[in-house]
């Protein structure tokens, strides 16, 4: 998002929406810094999603108190789903020791976050990026392959791993939705977890477009859509992963060429916790 060092806000992960808690983990320097297994979902048929496994995020501009509280918590592993040149623009601060993957998720593609820095641009432009984007995480075998070394370096992570792009919301909410349905987080939690970014990130969002208002409102409402959390959004993807794949596994295996093995193990690691 173009002009974002000034759109910076504290939030603290502490937070309750709906009776949901995020945990003991607080952060005062990103905004929706969360478990992917929220409160410890439950899974069909039985059990709980295991905790304490992946983290999601924004990108990873922490403060040393920060910093302090992912190295207490032993992240090992620091995905990256961003472009090259949000990566540049806002390269993240890493706990020690923790092992990163830049991994372009979009495979060159535009992102929302660098689509506000183009030419003129429509709502229903806007609306037509989105829906290409989440088409893209399913559709596209370049995608494709971009989650699945993602997942992969989940699954290879000796520690707990933190997922993240620049907003936290679409890149990083299809992965939490792909991994919540690997573990056998049922479809109706994984979309409400997916909602509950646009409540988890509100003063983060009204920054945003207080900026937009003052600095270019002729985009106001198409920057809208784009920093938006959209439902329609997740199911598009869901949608076209059922019809092209069946479900997740073979979306993984299949789509995104990672070996059964793998899948099946960290799957159950997901549940498990160990």
């Amino acid at each position: 998002m173009g002009a974002d060092a000034r759109m910076n806000t504290e939030v603290d992960a502490e937070v309750v929406v709906s009776g949901w808690t995020s945990g003991d983990i607080r952060l005062t320097s990103v905004h929706n810094f969360r478990d992917i297994a929220g409160p410890g979902y439950a899974l069909h048929p039985s059990g709980a999603m295991a905790r304490g496994l992946v983290y999601r995020s924004t990108t990873l501009s922490v403060s040393e108190d920060d910093l302090g509280v992912l190295e207490r918590l032993g992240v090992s592993t620091v995905v990256d789903l961003r472009t090259g040149d949000e990566i540049t623009r806002h390269p993240d601060v890493l706990p020690a020791g923790a092992e990163y993957h830049a991994i372009d998720v979009l495979a060159g593609h535009t992102s929302a976050a660098t689509f506000t820095g183009v030419g003129t641009f429509s709502v229903e432009d806007a609306r037509r990026e989105m829906a290409t984007t989440y088409d893209r995480f399913v559709l596209g075998e370049q995608e494709r392959i971009g989650f699945g070394r993602a997942v992969h370096a989940v699954a290879r992570s000796t520690g707990p791993a933190i997922v993240h792009c620049t907003a936290g919301k679409d890149r990083t909410g299809w992965i939490s939705a792909v991994l919540q349905l690997l573990a056998g987080v049922r479809e109706q939690d994984v979309i409400a977890d997916y909602v509950l970014t646009r409540e988890l990130s509100a003063d983060f969002v009204d920054s945003i477009r207080g900026f937009v208002r003052t600095e270019m409102p002729d985009r106001a409402e198409a920057i809208d859509v784009l920093i938006g959390v959209e439902e329609s959004n997740l199911r598009r993807s869901l949608t076209a992963m059922d019809r092209e794949f069946g479900d997740v596994r073979r979306y993984l295996v299949d789509g995104a060429g990672l070996e059964d093995d793998l899948v099946d193990e960290l799957g159950a690691r997901l549940r498990s916790g160990r």
